[in-house]
């Protein structure tokens, strides 16, 4: 068995993007369950294109203004984002399908005779 040791010759592999965490707070709305993003003036869009995508020090000031307008919405919480073209883009696939709509057709009511 034949030992490899590290040496200051050896290549090592590079390391990950050390890109910052950034978040989005989302929640659903409360009249129609839809989901919904804070903006930077603490108000809601339902696209995540119009999201603050902010740092760990601005969330958690965002997550309790989010918890003060619990009448609007519902149970917010921090969803990991990164940034794309400006614009941030859910990292999970939860959250992709939360933000762009169901993954199947919804079905047309049966029309009536």
């Amino acid at each position: 068995m034949r030992l490899y040791y590290i040496t200051p010759w050896t290549r090592l592999p590079p390391m990950a993007d050390r890109s910052p965490t950034l978040f989005v707070v989302s929640a659903s709305l409360t009249d129609d369950g839809s989901p919904t993003y804070m903006r930077a003036d603490r108000s809601w869009s339902s696209k995540l294109s119009e999201a603050a995508a902010v740092d760990d020090d601005t969330l958690k000031p965002m997550l309790e203004a989010a918890l003060a307008q619990e009448r609007n919405v519902c149970d917010p919480y921090a969803v990991k984002v990164q940034l794309d073209g400006g614009d941030p883009v859910a990292l999970s696939a939860r959250e992709e399908i939360r933000a762009t709509g169901p993954t199947t057709r919804v079905r047309r009511p049966d029309p009536t005779s």
